[in-house]
């Protein structure tokens, strides 16, 4: 598998931990290390259930940031960040290349091996997906300012709404179309050695039920935890429940207070019985 692309421009920031990180614009960036590191929004509400030497599978990696949370509060596990979208993936390269216990991939995860376009957004590259759709992406954005607004004072809030629209465009008026690399996580894994999956992380906008489609039936059974951020515009959330269900983990769904009102959710997966060996 290659992970080698061409050396991008990206920006070079200081995080309020210490860490410098390369991002594709500042507000990203910073959007990144307040949901990961500050707020913390992949860790399951019971905690991590890890082993000495966890392993973990990071699907949907963008710059990297959950990539360092993990390697730099578990020291001792093993991360497999997986990344499409080669500007973006060469700012995660920058940033865990140094990391001997990182390793990072420029494709992504899905149900069937095949090539197929990603709709990219330069200036807004978290949101990029496969079926992404401009307009609805613009209405999801407005949705979260508007409740981010809610928590700032009158003068703040009317601010903030006045500028959303025209900070809310500038994001989206730039397109790009990507040709990137699918195959199954079941595939991947094999040709890897990862014989169990201690935590699974995935943030694919709207491709998240493609990857778990992608598991297959031999390594369902060797993952002991998950968190999926689920866009539930046609079905996903119980779709994802039903796979985790079948395959014998419970889960737990919550939505973030700044998501209320959209269609996102996290959904938290568990095995009571630890992993099969």
């Amino acid at each position: 598998m290659s992970d080698q692309v061409a050396d991008r421009s990206t920006d070079l920031r200081t995080l309020p931990n210490g860490l410098s990180v390369h991002g594709l614009n500042r507000s990203e960036t910073e959007y990144l290390y307040k949901e990961i590191f500050e707020d913390q929004s992949y860790v399951p509400p019971e905690g991590f259930r890890f082993t000495d030497q966890p392993v973990v599978v990071d699907v949907g990696a963008n710059i990297g940031m959950f990539a360092l949370f993990m390697a730099t509060n578990f020291p001792e596990a093993r991360v497999f960040s997986f990344e499409p979208v080669p500007r973006t993936f060469d700012a995660l390269r920058k940033n865990v290349g140094d990391r001997a216990n990182v390793s990072v991939f420029n494709m992504a995860l899905g149900d069937a091996p095949q090539t197929r376009e990603l709709t990219f957004y330069p200036q807004y590259s978290m949101m990029s997906g496969f079926d992404a759709d401009p307009e609805v992406d613009r209405a999801l954005v407005k949705s979260y300012i508007g409740n981010i607004a809610e928590t700032l004072d009158q003068e703040r809030r009317e601010l903030v709404l006045e500028e959303a629209d025209e900070l809310i465009e500038g994001r989206f008026e730039a397109v790009e179309r990507v040709s990137c690399r699918i195959d199954r996580l079941e595939t991947v894994a094999a040709e890897l050695g990862i014989d169990r999956i201690d935590f699974l992380k995935i943030d694919v906008e709207g491709f998240e039920v493609k990857v778990l489609q992608g598991i297959g039936d031999s390594l369902w059974p060797r993952i002991a935890q998950a968190a999926v951020e689920v866009e539930d515009d046609n079905g996903e959330l119980a779709e994802v429940t039903k796979l985790f269900a079948e395959h014998g983990m419970t889960t737990v769904v919550e939505q973030p207070e700044e998501y209320r009102g959209t269609s996102v959710y996290n959904v938290f997966a568990s095995r009571e019985e630890g992993v099969s060996p």
